[in-house]
C-alpha cells in the first residue's frame, strides 16, 4: 500500500518551523527562544528528519501553564520509545534537565 500511495501523491518535507513558533507567541507571556534551543538540540540528537519533534505541541495560547505537562506526557514518552536502547539520551532531555532552559530561567 505504501508504494501505491507514493506513486499517486506528492510528498512535501515538513520539518519544524521554529519561526512559526516564535511568531505564534509574539506578544504573549511565553517566550519561546529557550524552547527553540532545546528543540534544536533534541532534533540534532535524533538526527533523522523523519522523527524530529515538531512545534505543534507548543502552539497553544496556554502553553506557559501547560508546557511541563506537555513535555512530560508527550515529549518524554516519545523519546523513551525512540531512544529505547539509549536511555542516557532520554535522561538528557527530561523536564528536570531542560525545564529551566525551556522556560528561559536558570536552574
Amino acid at each position: 500500500v505504501d508504494h501505491a500511495l507514493r506513486r499517486r501523491f506528492a510528498f512535501l518535507a515538513l520539518g519544524p518551523q521554529y519561526d512559526v513558533l516564535e511568531r505564534f507567541h509574539e506578544g504573549k507571556p511565553f517566550k519561546p527562544q529557550g524552547l527553540v534551543h532545546v528543540l534544536k538540540d533534541l532534533n540534532q540528537k535524533i538526527a533523522d528528519a523523519h522523527y524530529e519533534v515538531g512545534i505543534s505541541f507548543f502552539l497553544r495560547d496556554d502553553i506557559a501553564a501547560q508546557i511541563e505537562d506537555v513535555w512530560r506526557m508527550e515529549i518524554e514518552p516519545y523519546l523513551e520509545e525512540y531512544f529505547f536502547d539509549r536511555m542516557e539520551v532520554v535522561d538528557q532531555f527530561r523536564w528536570s534537565k531542560v525545564g529551566s532552559r525551556v522556560q528561559g530561567t536558570m536552574a
